[in-house]
């Protein structure tokens, strides 16, 4: 047999679904007082400390920047070859050679401007990374001369397969 709702009266609204409550964070276990190692996720500290994500910014801004110009002699090169293809036939060979002409350059320019880009943008990607090094180097040594320890190793780099998360100091270098 088929089951039916239960009776509503009429224009009563259905109740609605509560959402799901989002489950928080786990909460930190305490640093074991008497450990000489910890771990650390760089990505982590990288992304969520205030250096890191300022040198992010200014990565992205740049690439921004560039992209903008990129895209704006993009649509100039556009508009040429638009002009070559629906007006070849009106045009004089000299218009027309002289129009092609320009394009080849514009391409070439085009070429360039994208190689200077990515150049530029490798090389302050590879400052700010110096950059957030200097400042992140200090900043563990404080928190390991501070817990008193000997060793940190690098959870994201391959050799860390696992650690209880007690000895996970990234939170502490992120606020260093």
């Amino acid at each position: 047999p088929a089951q039916t709702p239960a009776a509503q009266p009429p224009g009563a609204q259905p109740p609605a679904a509560q959402p799901p409550e989002p489950t928080p964070p786990p909460a930190r276990l305490p640093f074991p007082p008497d450990a000489t190692y910890a771990y650390v996720d760089l990505a982590r500290v990288a992304s969520e400390s205030l250096d890191g994500q300022e040198a992010n910014r200014r990565v992205q801004t740049l690439s921004a920047q560039k992209l903008q110009v990129l895209e704006g002699r993009t649509v100039e090169l556009q508009a040429s070859q638009q002009t070559l293809q629906q007006n070849a036939n009106v045009m004089s060979a000299e218009a027309q050679l002289q129009l092609q002409r320009d394009i080849e350059r514009m391409t070439r320019e085009i070429q360039r401007m994208s190689e200077d880009a990515d150049t530029e943008l490798a090389e302050l990607q590879q400052t700010v990374q110096i950059e957030f090094q200097q400042k992140l180097v200090p900043a563990i040594d404080r928190v390991a001369a501070s817990k008193g320890l000997q060793f940190i190793f690098s959870a994201g780099d391959g050799g860390l397969i696992w650690a209880t998360p007690a000895l996970n100091i990234t939170e502490d270098v992120v606020a260093e």
